[in-house]
């Protein structure tokens, strides 16, 4: 490959030559590339981890179960395999009625047990589809691992439709001499037939709000998510900053904004930092409202500079705090407990806490005591407010 002595992708175009085949390559393969490399994945050995305690009983297996049984007639006769794994790309399921491939499957271990992730078999469509949460497909010899350049593959991941958390990913896979295009259609088929399972047993509020994001998510390239008290759904860009906790985070702001407590307008703190508000959308069924829509600047994004000017907050002292925060400091400086801060401002005990730490780690002090003393010297310099 072509190197431009750096560790990462050359950047600006959409196509790349690689020196040893002199064949245009997609970016986003030469992207993958870079991260097969990183991960130490070697281009003439195919080595893939095996998981003998994969759960193949889970609720995805559950909602696919039916799918791909009915799947297996159109499959007859033809040289595709139809593969069905987890998050962690573990085969769970493949089915593949030529007796040919079947054989060479095993020889690649594509097959239950085995972790197809870029991290271990390089590019391959389940591995980046499942890296990217989008379909992809990897023909021939865009597979990293040169074993793999024999086959062309498309793989659709599969998210759960309540939470928006990745669950697998559908992959159709053959030789690269039998590959049609109709190949990713039929993977989507087969991965929303998959989701509709997965909706059987969601609410009907559950179900506007997913119906609200699909539609919502089709406008923008913009950090979305969907939020209600049991459920948020998050486009790609947003799923890439969010943390475990967020979700909760997320809809104390929509309720104290739907209840009128706050505005709108400017940001909403969550684990990684503060994510200045685009727009903002209540989802209603009827007329009742059960949750809300966000398009979400990140803070990766506000610090590189953004319409809304949040990148100019200094990440530490006094100025570094976000509205909330300075509440809460104020607050907490007065003597209240966590509960009684929580219920002046219209928000849990939790969210309470998790600001108060950021206000703590912001200030660098450990202790209310110390926050106190540095309200009482704020104060005392005439800086309150």
């Amino acid at each position: 490959m072509e190197s431009n002595g750096s560790a990462e992708p050359p950047r600006g175009g959409g196509l790349y030559i690689i020196e040893d085949m002199g064949l245009p390559m997609r970016e986003e393969i030469v992207v993958s590339w870079f991260r097969s490399v990183r991960s130490g994945v070697r281009a003439d050995r195919l080595e893939v981890p095996y998981d003998a305690d994969v759960d193949g009983e889970g609720r995805l297996a559950w909602a696919a179960g039916p799918v791909l049984e009915g799947m297996a007639e159109e499959l007859a006769g033809t040289t595709n395999a139809l593969v069905l794994t987890d998050a962690a790309s573990h085969v769970l399921v493949r089915q593949a009625p030529d007796r040919r491939l079947r054989s060479w499957l095993d020889r690649i271990q594509l097959a239950p047990g085995f972790r197809y992730g870029e991290d271990h078999a390089g590019t391959n469509a389940i591995g980046t589809a499942l890296a990217l949460q989008r379909p992809f497909v990897v023909d021939a010899g865009e597979h990293f691992a040169e074993v793999l350049s024999t086959m062309s593959c498309a793989a659709v991941p599969i998210t759960d439709p309540r939470t928006g958390v990745p669950l697998g990913a559908v992959d159709l896979s053959c030789r690269a001499e039998h590959a049609s295009p109709l190949m990713l259609p039929f993977a989507r088929r087969v991965a929303w037939e998959i989701g509709q399972r997965l909706l059987e047993d969601t609410s009907v509020a559950t179900r506007v709000l997913r119906e609200h994001f699909v539609l919502a998510r089709r406008r923008t390239k913009d950090p979305l998510v969907s939020v209600s008290g049991e459920t948020m759904f998050a486009n790609a860009a947003a799923t890439r900053e969010l943390q475990p906790g967020d979700h909760q985070l997320l809809w104390e702001w929509v309720s104290r904004t739907i209840a009128g407590h706050q505005s709108v307008a400017g940001e909403v703190v969550l684990t990684g930092g503060a994510w200045v508000v685009r727009g903002f959308e209540p989802v209603r069924n009827g007329g009742v409202v059960v949750g809300a829509s966000l398009r979400l600047a990140p803070p990766s994004a506000a610090v590189a500079g953004g319409p809304f000017g949040a990148g100019d907050r200094p990440r530490f002292g006094w100025a570094s705090l976000t509205p909330t925060e300075l509440s809460i400091a104020e607050l907490v400086a007065e003597g209240m407990t966590n509960r009684e801060v929580a219920a002046k401002l219209y928000l849990s005990p939790h969210t309470v806490g998790f600001h108060l730490r950021q206000v703590f780690r912001k200030l660098e002090i450990s202790s209310r005591v110390e926050l106190t003393r540095l309200v009482v010297e704020r104060r005392a310099d005439g800086r309150d407010g």
